[in-house]
C-alpha cells in the first residue's frame, strides 16, 4: 500500500457538539470542509461494546453476538467477566491486514483483550478495571509482541477512571485524571505512530463516553436537570478541544496519510420522562405482580427517594460494589424484578440493554407458560401493544416495534436479544416501576448522559470515490478492508461500492 492509513477511534464523539462548537475546534473544522462523509448509525442497541464490535468485524450483533452494557448496578463489572470474545479474534479488521501481509499497529481496541499476535504490534487493555479509590482504577496492559512494553516503558497496568459515580464533590478532580488518562494513552501511541513501521493504525479513546455520562446536565442547556457550574459546565467542551488538538497532532505529524476518524454512537440527554413498560403488560393481562407488591412498591419508592432527595446516590453505588450479591440484589430491586410473579407472567420487560431509562429495550416471553403454536400470535399481540402507546398528550411513543428476527437475523440473535425489541421517541425512557404508566427516571443526576445513533465518520486524503455518504458502522470495516484491496464477505458494504 503507497498511503498509511491511520484511524482514530473516540468513544461517543458526538457530530452535533462538533458541529455546534466548530469554530473553536479547528482541526474537525477543517474535516468537516475536507471530508465528503461526516454522521454513521449505530447499531442496535446503542451501546459502547456491541457497536464497537461490529466495527471491528463489520458484523452486526445477531452475527457477532457480543452484548453488554454497563449500568449503575453493576459496578464490579461481574457480567462483563462473563462475556466471551475468543471467537472474535481473527475476525476484525486488523487481523485481516495482518493475514494480506499488511504491517499493523493496533491501540486499546477496546474489550480485545489480551493482545494476539498480528503482523505488527498490538497493545490491549483489561476490560475489568481495579478499583483504587472513588475516582481511579487501573487496567492490567497486554502487549504484542512482549518486547515492546519495554521499548516504550508500558508499563503492567496503567491508571484509569472509574466509569462509576464519584460523587458531586469529587467530579472536577475525577475528570481531571480522565484528561490525564487521554493524554497518557496519547503519548504512547503517538511515540508508536512516529517511530514504528505501519501500514495500518488504529488507536482507540474511551474517556468521552464517561465524561458525558456523568456531567451532560452541566454541559446542556436543555437538560430539565441543567444546572449551571462554573467548574462542572466547561469540561465536556473542554475534552472535545483535547481530542481537536490530539486529532490535529497525528495529522500534522504525517499529513499525507490517509485518516478515518470516528465514533460508535453519539451523545444525548437521557430522557427523565419514562413509560413503565410492565405496568402497560400488566394491565393488558400479560404481567402477574405477587401478592406482596404493594410492599415491595412502596419499598423501593422510599428507598430511592432518600437517596436522590439527600444526594445519596455515591454512597448508594460504594455499598452496591461491596459485593456481587448486594449488586444482583439491587438490580432486582429497581427493576421490580422481584414483584412480577414469573410463575404466572406470560411476558416482561428484558433486561437484555441495561437498568437504565433509554428510549430502547425488549420484552421477554416466558416459554413456560406458551407454546409454540400461540407465541406468534402474542408476539404480534406485544408489537400492537407497543404501537398503540401514546405520551400523556396523545402521541405516538414508539417509534419501531419488532420481533428481533426482523432486525438481525443471525447465529446469535436467539442468544442476546429478547423475543420482541423495540424504540422509543428520543424524549422518552424505558420506566420499571409498577402501578404507573408514566414515571421519571431516578437517577438522572448520576447519569444525566446517554447514547445517541448518530456517530461521527469523517476522512481525509482517501482519493477514492465515495458511491455512498449515508453510512452505518457496520459498513466500516468493509470500507477499511476496501482500501486495502481485501474481498472480505461481512455484513457492512464499503462506501466506495454502489
Amino acid at each position: 500500500m503507497d498511503d498509511k492509513l491511520a484511524i482514530i477511534g473516540i468513544d461517543s464523539l458526538d457530530p452535533y457538539i462538533i458541529l455546534k462548537y466548530r469554530k473553536e475546534l479547528p482541526t474537525f473544522s477543517q474535516l468537516l470542509k475536507e471530508s465528503s462523509t461526516f454522521i454513521s448509525e449505530s447499531v442496535f442497541p446503542i451501546d459502547t461494546i456491541p457497536a464497537w464490535v461490529s466495527i471491528y468485524t463489520g458484523l452486526h450483533p445477531g452475527n457477532h453476538g457480543v452484548l453488554y452494557v454497563y449500568d449503575v448496578f453493576d459496578p464490579n463489572l461481574g457480567d462483563l467477566r462473563k462475556l466471551d470474545t475468543t471467537h472474535i479474534r481473527g475476525k476484525t479488521f486488523w487481523d485481516y491486514a495482518s493475514r494480506a501481509r499488511y504491517k499493523v499497529a493496533i491501540l486499546y481496541p477496546t474489550l480485545m483483550f489480551p493482545a494476539w499476535k498480528v503482523n505488527g504490534i498490538m497493545i490491549s487493555k483489561s476490560p475489568y478495571d481495579k478499583r483504587v479509590n472513588d475516582t481511579q482504577t487501573e487496567r492490567e496492559i497486554s502487549c504484542y509482541p512482549e518486547k515492546i512494553a519495554d521499548k516504550y516503558n508500558i508499563p503492567d497496568r496503567i491508571q484509569d477512571i472509574w466509569g462509576g459515580y464519584p460523587g458531586r464533590r469529587n467530579l472536577v478532580k475525577w475528570a481531571s485524571i480522565g484528561r490525564e488518562v487521554i493524554l497518557k494513552d496519547f503519548n504512547i501511541a503517538f511515540k508508536i505512530y512516529k517511530k514504528e513501521t505501519w501500514d495500518l493504525f488504529f488507536v482507540y479513546f474511551h474517556t468521552l463516553d464517561i465524561i458525558q455520562h456523568r456531567l451532560w446536565r452541566f454541559f446542556d442547556k436543555n437538560d430539565p436537570m441543567y444546572e449551571y457550574d462554573e467548574r462542572l459546565t466547561p469540561i465536556i467542551l473542554d475534552f472535545y478541544r483535547l481530542f481537536d488538538k490530539i486529532v490535529g497532532e497525528f495529522i500534522n505529524e504525517l499529513p499525507d496519510a490517509q485518516f478515518i476518524i470516528l465514533s460508535d454512537h453519539g451523545h444525548r440527554g437521557r430522557p427523565v420522562k419514562t413509560v413503565n413498560i410492565n405496568e402497560v403488560l400488566g394491565r393488558k393481562k400479560l404481567l402477574n405482580p405477587k401478592h406482596n407488591f404493594f410492599f415491595l412498591k412502596n419499598l423501593k419508592s422510599i428507598a430511592l427517594k432518600i437517596v436522590t432527595t439527600l444526594n445519596l446516590e455515591h454512597y448508594a453505588i460504594r455499598v452496591l460494589s461491596m459485593s456481587d450479591r448486594l449488586t444482583k440484589r439491587a438490580k432486582t430491586v429497581y427493576a421490580s424484578s422481584d414483584v412480577i410473579n414469573r410463575d404466572t407472567s406470560v411476558a416482561w420487560l428484558s433486561q437484555f440493554a441495561g437498568l437504565k431509562s433509554y428510549p430502547h429495550g425488549g420484552i421477554e416471553i416466558n416459554k413456560d407458560l406458551v407454546s409454540k403454536r400461540e407465541y406468534d400470535d402474542l408476539v404480534e399481540q406485544i408489537i400492537k401493544i407497543l404501537n398503540d402507546l401514546r405520551t400523556p398528550n396523545g402521541e405516538k411513543l414508539v417509534l419501531w416495534a419488532k420481533r428481533r428476527e426482523e432486525l438481525y437475523p443471525g447465529k446469535y440473535t436467539k442468544e442476546i436479544f429478547p423475543d420482541v425489541i423495540f424504540e422509543l421517541r428520543e424524549d422518552w425512557g424505558v420506566g420499571w416501576d409498577l402501578g404507573k404508566i408514566y414515571g421519571e427516571s431516578p437517577d438522572h443526576k448520576v447519569a444525566s448522559g446517554g447514547h445517541a445513533k448518530e456517530a461521527v465518520f469523517l476522512i481525509k486524503n482517501i482519493n477514492r470515490e465515495i458511491k455512498r455518504t449515508k453510512l452505518s458502522i457496520l459498513d466500516i470495516s468493509s470500507t477499511i478492508l476496501d482500501l486495502l484491496n481485501i474481498e472480505v464477505s461481512i455484513d457492512g458494504e464499503s462506501i466506495f461500492k454502489v
